[in-house]
């Protein structure tokens, strides 16, 4: 891989620097005073593979300048080095798909790092789907050039557009768990499905990569789009065979409509990017309208990524743990692991807010590592204080689970802590088993050789069924809590919870159910035979040292609701 970078900035002194910092960690660094100078050193050399501009030069921003690179070399990787007061400059650099990564001034060159690696890993990705653009040969579908064409002209001919900007989810792990080729040939098949369902007086783009856009000559309401949206992803409510393999397909999206939302094709298409990445992080899969708040938005949710990359060396990140309690003994059983974030100016970050920014920024990976290393690291400081034994469970995220040697990683971290993997319990969300089931089945397998427990988080919210529960080597399954929070009201709750508790007991499985708030949940659980409950009816998530003071006053229920 080409290690090759072209520095761009009018101040001599960040040149040096940088250079210097860049050069002794292994790069070859060129230099440019200006973005003219920059695009003729381009144009003479084509081993470049990222470029690092300021925003603020001469004649040409850093905005203009990668946006001149992204037409012409479009294998390139921009990343902006900027001062906060020009977020809003990147933000709009950002939507527009321009620049990669930001940095801020003054840098931290561990950031500084880590960044400029990614930059060229995300290179050599756009290498590859440069050489597979226009290989997907369905000629009904047009591609980004005839896609801003068609915008330009319509929109000059004073016709209101909507413009839905749709991408895969979890794509990146279908590349790597499947393999170029294979992800080629599902690119093509959700091409032609949604083609088959596209509006007649619509068109479908394809923009790279796994983004697609939907242009449609009229402007619609929010339940109109909905309905359009939906009729154009209902086929992949099914599993989706590619290659002899069954997997679960789903969609982010977000539309904008012209002139309100965009007076360009440039800017529609970024609005409508900018409503799609607002589905994403809400993990909501509302498909909303773009709303100029979701600028807004976009730039705190930046701020707190950038943060977030040094909230570990910071020690912001901490640890806190909730019992799961035996309904046949009323003793604590096992403790769920969970990570909170407490910013120096901020104070706690929701897990919602930050958990999004560490899985699409690649960092849930040694956070989730992080983890797991220092639950175990405390569940053995217990053992040798001689706690009762209890089953220690850590979160496992769908981007872990597509890390290569992730059960010797594991392993690995076991044997530092001095816990018995029998000690272990991971638990994964329902959904990422089920999108692509077979890869699942081998990697539970091998997690499963270990001596770990295995346990489906959130059962009940994604797309399950007797058969692959039949195929999935589970020890338990947890009720997602919005099931849990309509009992016993909820008769339509009550049968499904029921039936959930008795299917996993006829397959060998224990549940435990989540949320658990009230007295009147825990009598229904009782009578329906649950094993184990977990909520803040009991107790919330709490300290290690807290955790360890519920230990020592056991029962925490009372005799009378015990199963007998």
């Amino acid at each position: 891989m080409h290690r090759t970078l072209l520095l761009i900035d009018d101040e001599q002194s960040i040149l040096r620097a940088l250079r210097r910092t860049l050069h002794h960690a292994g790069y070859k660094v060129v230099t440019a005073n200006s973005g003219d100078e920059a695009l003729r050193l381009l144009e003479q050399n084509n081993h470049i593979r990222v470029v690092i501009t300021d925003y603020h030069m001469p004649n040409m921003t850093g905005g203009e300048l990668l946006a001149n690179i992204k037409q012409r070399f479009s294998d390139i990787v921009g990343v902006m080095l900027t001062g906060y007061a020009d977020i809003d400059s990147v933000i709009a650099a950002l939507n527009s798909g321009t620049v990669y990564k930001y940095l801020t001034k003054p840098w931290d060159e561990g950031t500084l790092l880590a960044e400029i690696k990614g930059a060229f890993q995300h290179s050599q990705e756009l290498d590859k789907l440069r050489r597979r653009s226009g290989a997907l040969g369905i000629e009904e579908l047009l591609f980004r050039r005839e896609v801003m064409a068609r915008l330009r002209q319509w929109m000059e001919s004073g016709v209101e557009t909507t413009a839905v900007y749709l991408d895969v989810n979890m794509f990146r792990s279908y590349n790597d768990s499947l393999g170029y080729e294979v992800a080629d040939q599902l690119l093509v098949s959700l091409a032609n499905t949604m083609l088959q369902n596209t509006p007649e007086s619509g068109e479908l783009g394809h923009m790279g990569g796994d983004e697609f856009v939907l242009l449609i000559p009229a402007a619609y309401s929010a339940t109109e789009t909905q309905n359009i949206v939906d009729a154009l992803l209902q086929p992949f409510e099914q599993l989706q065979s590619i290659a002899g393999r069954e997997l679960h397909i789903s969609f982010s999206a977000g539309y904008a409509l012209s002139p309100d939302d965009g007076e360009t094709p440039e800017s529609l298409i970024r609005n409508a990017q900018a409503a799609l990445y607002n589905d994403k992080q809400s993990g909501a899969r509302q498909f909303p309208r773009y709303q100029p708040a979701m600028n807004a938005n976009s730039r705190g949710l930046m701020l707190l990524r950038s943060d977030l990359y040094q909230a570990l060396d910071k020690d912001q990140l901490s640890v806190v743990y909730q019992p799961k309690i035996s309904l046949r003994t009323g003793l604590i059983v096992g403790a769920e692991s969970l990570l909170r974030w407490k910013h120096d100016s901020l104070g706690m970050i929701s897990p919602e807010t930050f958990i999004p920014l560490a899985e699409t920024s690649g960092l849930i990976e040694p956070i989730g590592e992080w983890v797991l290393a220092t639950a175990s690291a405390q569940r053995k400081c217990w053992q040798r204080e001689g706690v009762p034994p209890f089953l220690l469970s850590v979160n496992l995220s769908g981007r872990q689970l597509h890390q290569a040697m992730l059960a010797d990683k594991i392993k690995h971290i076991l044997d530092v802590s001095g816990i018995e993997p029998t000690d272990l319990e991971l638990e994964i969300t329902e959904t990422f088993l089920i999108q692509d089931i077979d890869n699942s089945v081998k990697l539970l397998n091998e997690l499963k050789a270990l001596g770990i427990k295995l346990s489906i988080d959130d059962f009940g919210t994604g797309y399950s069924s007797l058969n692959y529960l039949n195929r999935l080597p589970i020890d338990t399954l947890k009720i997602d809590r919005s099931f849990v929070k309509e009992l016993p009201q909820s008769r339509e709750r009550l049968d499904l919870v029921r039936n959930v508790i008795q299917l996993s007991h006829d397959l060998g499985m224990s549940v435990v159910a989540e949320g658990v708030e009230t007295q009147a949940q825990l009598d229904t659980l009782n009578t329906l035979n649950c094993d184990e409950i977990q909520g803040y009816f009991y107790s919330p998530p709490v300290s290690a040292g807290q955790f360890r003071a519920l230990l020592e006053n056991q029962p925490l229920i009372g005799k009378e609701y015990l199963q007998h």
